[in-house]
């Protein structure tokens, strides 16, 4: 996508076929290109062909031009480009080696992503490098981004594959696109009366309706959608503490048996557990909680009174468990 962006020492700008001998400087440069997906270039003729060939309209793809304020020289290029299948935008950049070190490429990321924000959300950013590529691991931990896994990829022309490793950051969002991060927001600045306990990775809160007496849920501080989204640390903490909560309404409740469901909520998709206490006979037929009616009919919502009394139950028997 075509974008003008002026940052402390960038120019951030498109991309044109014009601009195939500044771009060559690095294309051909081994040592750039060592951990790239594209091959290295050998003609400046093929870089005019990869630039005529770009559409720099499309809207998922932000690559542009990153010109150096006191030169005026074109340096390199990047961006972000959106993955759907991840809901996040993946980061991309090429530099010329002599302005490596320079924190170029992060300067130019957080442009990007406060632009793109202006229009579109942005939930997360990912990047992919090769594992010996220990200058774009250090870039990918001061935008803030987390180790997730090993991976690997391969070069487009095929002739090398390298062992590589996949990061990610999670981005807070305004309430106009998570509700659950809105909650959150009302949690930290004491707006939220269903708050009961904050923990590592999250916060207890009492549910809205109380159809099944006890329900209660964890919403996970990391604006993500699916577990396999949270770095490992992050992730194994978070299912600890959802144990430890299912524990204590187990504890204050006494139910016959405990419901667990990991779901998401609107265009956020934030997850969060709900933690239903079950009893015998409280729905028409066995089976899950949805299948009620009235889950959110009115009489179904807490007095003050009760919604401190469970408060009270819940985060008594919290606080037991973390001593």
């Amino acid at each position: 996508m075509k974008v003008y962006l002026e940052t402390e020492h960038l120019f951030l700008r498109p991309l044109t076929p014009a601009d195939a001998e500044a771009v060559f400087l690095w294309g051909s440069d081994p040592e750039v290109n060592k951990y790239m997906i594209y091959p290295l270039y050998h003609d400046v003729a093929d870089v005019r062909a990869w630039l005529e060939s770009r559409n720099p309209d499309d809207p998922d793809v932000y690559d542009e031009g990153i010109v150096l304020k006191s030169t005026g020289e074109l340096i390199g290029s990047g961006g972000l480009t959106w993955h759907p299948e991840r809901n996040a935008w993946e980061i991309g950049y090429n530099l010329r080696r002599d302005q490596w070190g320079h924190g170029y490429t992060g300067e130019m990321i957080q442009a990007l992503m406060a632009h793109i924000q202006k229009t579109r959300p942005v939930e997360a950013i990912d990047g992919v490098f090769a594992s010996e590529n220990t200058k774009s691991r250090r870039v990918m931990e001061k935008l803030g981004m987390e180790y997730m896994r090993d991976t690997e990829f391969t070069k487009t022309d095929g002739s090398q594959t390298f062992p590589a490793m996949y990061y990610r950051r999670n981005l807070h969002q305004p309430a106009s696109v998570c509700l659950i991060c809105d909650r959150i927001d009302k949690i930290q600045q004491h707006l939220n009366p269903y708050f009961v306990r904050e923990l590592e990775t999250g916060y207890v809160v009492i549910g809205d309706h109380q159809r099944f007496e006890g329900y209660t849920l964890l919403l996970c501080k990391e604006h993500a959608t699916e577990l396999s989204q949270l770095a490992p640390k992050f992730r194994q903490a978070f299912l600890r503490d959802m144990a430890m909560t299912a524990e204590a309404v187990e504890n204050a409740f006494h139910p016959d048996k405990i419901n667990y469901e990991l779901l998401g909520n609107g265009k956020g998709r934030h997850m969060h557990w709900h933690i239903f206490p079950r009893r015998a006979g409280d729905t028409p037929l066995p089976g899950p909680v949805w299948q009620v009616d009235d889950m959110y009919a009115g009489q179904n919502i807490p007095t003050l009174e009760k919604l401190n009394e469970l408060r009270e139950r819940v985060g008594a028997e919290l606080d037991r468990l973390m001593k």
